[in-house]
């Protein structure tokens, strides 16, 4: 299965098929082969897992987490073959079973987020700034999940400068390691580390980079959760650069509710509800970030680099201020892993498909929630 995925992650998708495949041949019920197999084939045309899957969703003795892949490769399956109406019902049900799994609560969220925002919202950066001393340049790529981040991060990555970080935990962990205390953030603590210049809190940060033992002048860190540390970055990290992705946002709901997330940070993405009002905070804290600091962020939309790539990519290039490089416009041949959801997604060539979200699954799965009035 890990060979499967590493196979998967570096765009050899024939291999990687035969792996999940030999996993059958073991075990039929192994269901997280039929989902990551549902993201890379299509249904429609390679009906002989849809069979297997009928066959196992009559199995009473799948445990929970085995029914949330099973149920999300049956979404996957049903879609592909346009029938949305079960295609919504087993997505619905992927969810659902993955919610009580996690137990979720969503003040979890909101406690953090609205935490961060009142540290920040009175906050001076003009007169707080740290005086960084790094050569290498590190580009952030922030936003929501499934806006784009990383196809971005492959156009940016093809460039030969630029070293593809992929999503890195090391910011997270420094903020926690040093500004936190009592699972609260330290206002002081910040004022404390800026006052006295202490390079504690950055050298961290740059040595855990350092460990990839890139030569590149440039680094790309796409962690897209690091939106809510856009403070920290502009005081200590204030040369570096901060690429905001953004995603019509109905498409944004419908394909993080289609997609089983690993990380625990991402359980508010099972329930409808959770996800509207997890926009609603990401809304909130990035109109603060802009107001701070705008000419800072820089912001792509989804949907305007699908409909004018070239021009797209050459602003986004110059806003990394790197030279121009033929290679970002054939991104789709950059060899690098692709650990995330997209990775079958960024290794195709611009395409549209993906703008439009499907009418009929957003109005059986968001029918009652506020997502309509976005």
């Amino acid at each position: 299965f890990q060979l499967g995925g590493a196979y998967r992650s570096t765009g050899n998708f024939n291999s990687a098929l035969e792996n999940y495949e030999e996993i059958l041949k073991i075990d039929e019920n192994y269901t997280p082969a039929y989902r990551l197999i549902g993201t890379l084939i299509n249904f429609n045309q390679n009906k002989k897992y849809l069979n297997k899957l009928k066959k196992l969703k009559n199995n009473n003795n799948l445990i929970p987490n085995k029914k949330v892949d099973l149920y999300f490769a049956l979404g996957k399956a049903y879609e592909d073959l346009n029938e949305k109406e079960n295609s919504a019902y087993y997505y619905i049900q992927a969810n659902k079973t993955k919610k009580t799994i996690t137990k979720y609560n969503f003040n979890i969220h909101k406690e953090h987020l609205k935490q961060i925002y009142e540290i920040f919202k009175n906050f001076n950066f003009h007169n707080k700034r740290f005086k960084l001393k790094n050569d290498k340049k590190i580009i952030f790529i922030c936003g929501l999940p499934r806006t784009g981040s990383t196809l971005i991060e492959n156009i940016i990555s093809s460039h030969k400068e630029v070293y593809s970080g992929g999503e890195l935990p090391y910011l997270k962990r420094s903020v926690k390691k040093f500004f936190v205390e009592d699972n609260k953030l330290n206002k002081n603590k910040i004022l404390n580390n800026l006052n006295d210049q202490s390079e504690l809190f950055t050298n961290e940060y740059l040595n855990s980079l350092s460990k990839h033992n890139f030569l590149e002048k440039f680094i790309t860190d796409k962690s897209v959760e690091n939106f809510r540390f856009m403070g920290f970055i502009n005081l200590f990290f204030s040369d570096s650069k901060i690429i905001l992705c953004k995603r019509n946002c109905k498409a944004t709901a419908l394909s993080i509710y289609k997609n089983n997330f690993n990380s625990s940070y991402n359980d508010w993405t099972n329930d409808p509800n959770d996800i509207i009002n997890y926009f609603k905070l990401y809304n909130e804290i990035i109109s603060l970030w802009k107001k701070m600091f705008k000419n800072k962020i820089f912001e792509i939309e989804y949907e305007t680099l699908i409909s004018n790539p070239e021009n797209k990519i050459r602003e986004i290039i110059d806003c990394c201020e790197l030279d121009w490089d033929p290679n970002c416009l054939l991104f789709y041949e950059n060899k690098i892993p692709i650990k995330t959801a997209s990775a079958v997604q960024a290794r195709r060539p611009i395409y549209s498909s993906s703008v439009q979200p499907d009418k009929t699954l957003i109005n059986k799965i968001f029918k009652d929630t506020d997502l309509m009035d976005f």
